[in-house]
């Protein structure tokens, strides 16, 4: 008996969970703006840059995901609709707009700077929402491409990508991953950005884009950041 319930509850969290974030594809060119609240901020987003079907109506969420195509990070609109859909298109960038420790929450992953995001990806493990040291990485770097240090670590990355890191102009620190050539047909890259103390952000791109890695990295803070004046613009109903 307990057994069942155990596997009911399993099956009814997974559910609950998976009804919430909603990982389902849906698409929409409506430009209607969505109020989303995630951790301590409010998100007003158009609906044709949401492809989490279930947060387009808006209210709290642990996380929305929103896509765009660059340079710009255009919506999808009927005349772009074959690049959205498109499996190779270089030019979709995916971002993962989510809270994070927020007391009380489900979520259960710590607010930490990039550097600090960084330094637990190469030295420990993330299992059931907990962190674990697993080992110092032996680290050598080489140098990479456009201005990017190759940092190789034995034992590799669990997912076999390759690391690079960097200093941005301001003096930031700068990680990023990237599939290995040959890996996969479309290789992409994804990083990690703290937004807020209690909302990240984590995108990936086309590896074909890595060498406008900083341009990336700061057009994805003002992309967000306008989803939010928005929010701060809107007249309460």
């Amino acid at each position: 008996m307990g057994f069942l319930l155990v596997i009911g509850f399993g099956i009814w969290a997974s559910y609950e969970t998976g009804k919430r974030l909603d990982i389902g594809y849906g698409t929409s060119t409506s430009p209607r703006l969505v109020r989303l609240e995630i951790g301590d901020k409010i998100f007003a987003i158009p609906q044709n840059h949401i492809w989490s079907r279930e947060d387009w109506k808006g209210g709290k969420a642990q996380g929305v995901n929103i896509y765009a195509l660059l340079p710009d990070f255009s919506p999808r609109t009927k005349s772009n609709e074959h690049i959205f859909d498109n499996p190779g298109s270089k030019r979709k960038i995916r971002l993962l707009l989510r809270e994070h420790a927020i007391p009380g929450s489900r979520t259960t992953s710590t607010s930490m700077t990039r550097q600090e995001t960084y330094q637990r990806k190469i030295h420990g493990v993330f299992s059931e929402g907990k962190y674990f040291p697993e080992r110092k990485a032996v680290i050598e770097d080489y140098p990479g491409p456009h201005g990017l240090v190759l940092r190789q670590l034995r034992p590799p990355l669990v997912t076999g990508d390759d690391m690079y890191i960097a200093h941005k102009r301001d003096g930031s620190f700068y990680w990023v991953t990237c599939s290995p050539k040959g890996k996969h047909v479309n290789p992409g890259c994804h990083t990690n950005i703290e937004y807020s103390k209690h909302v990240t952000i984590r995108y990936s791109f086309s590896k074909g884009d890595l060498s406008q890695w900083e341009t990336i990295d700061e057009r994805v803070i003002k992309f967000i950041d306008r989803f939010e004046n928005n929010a701060k613009q809107e007249i309460p109903k």
